[in-house]
């Protein structure tokens, strides 16, 4: 039998007052790190949550953060129709260890790959502290339940405001929208498939309010115990999406991606240095 899924917080700081730690990071320093036309924010996952933080705080606007691994940075990349999404983002973080790899072929250097969970985990644990509001949409209706049910279980003071699954008639899309306008949550995790969920996100900022869109893509099932654990090897490395393709030969558009995304940053690693040596 399948073991209960336990949610592991995965931070340094449970023990230290991260109340303090976040407001005392400056979050005016962004510096950017430019791959194949996508403007990463080249910070930590503290400073990421920080900045993240401050938006709720200020209340200003609609904020998007937008992770990226290497099969949707190739299909983003400069050039593509999609890359008009990378450049309205708020926010465009580094999901895994083949960016890290692709940074280092052109000259530069990722400060850190974060983690949609860990940057997720770090921002409930907060939000039930402060009481924030959250709203969960996307996956399928029993791992949204069953997400919930984990969430609720080890941070009994969250504030849900509301959940649903991402099947989504046009009745119930108008539902979900309306709920999301009404109850104007300060962080909406959304879980669909790429780039759906994108589009949606682009689609339909005028029902987000001033709140803070996060995508998650497939964390919703990892999160409710739906998916098997990615192996550590893969995990510790920030290569979650790899051992996807690894485990889905079948999928040759994914094959072709990763071929793509090396194939591009060993070209441009070469041209770079081509480019120095003279």
């Amino acid at each position: 039998m399948k073991e209960q899924f336990q949610i592991v917080h995965q931070s340094a700081k449970e023990e230290r007052d991260y109340f303090l730690e976040y407001q005392n990071i400056d979050t005016t320093d962004r510096p950017k790190l430019n791959l194949a036309g996508i403007e990463f924010d080249n910070i930590s996952r503290d400073k990421s949550v920080a900045v993240i933080l401050d938006w709720i705080k200020k209340k200003e606007k609609f904020n998007h953060v937008l992770f990226l691994d290497p099969l949707k940075l190739i299909v983003m990349r400069e050039g593509k129709p999609l890359n008009r999404i990378t450049k309205k983002a708020s926010m465009v973080l580094a999901e895994s260890g083949g960016i890290e790899w692709a940074s280092s072929q052109v000259g530069m250097k990722l400060v850190e790959r974060i983690s949609i969970i860990s940057l997720m985990m770090d921002l409930i644990r907060y939000s039930e502290k402060q009481s924030l509001t959250l709203f969960f949409l996307g996956s399928k209706e029993k791992v949204i339940e069953q997400l919930f049910f984990n969430l609720i279980k080890h941070f009994p003071a969250i504030r849900i405001v509301g959940r649903h699954s991402g099947y989504l008639t046009k009745e119930r899309e108008l539902m979900v929208k309306e709920a999301i306008r009404k109850t104007s949550p300060d962080i909406i995790f959304l879980g669909m498939d790429f780039p759906e969920q994108e589009l949606w996100i682009e689609n339909n900022t005028g029902f987000f309010g001033k709140s803070v869109v996060i995508g998650t893509w497939g964390t919703f099932d990892i999160l409710s115990g739906n998916l098997d654990k990615i192996p550590d090897y893969f995990q510790s490395r920030g290569l979650g999406w790899l051992w996807k393709v690894i485990i889905n030969p079948w999928r040759l558009n994914k094959l072709w991606k990763t071929a793509r995304f090396f194939i591009y940053f060993k070209i441009a690693g070469l041209k770079k240095r081509k480019v120095s040596e003279t």
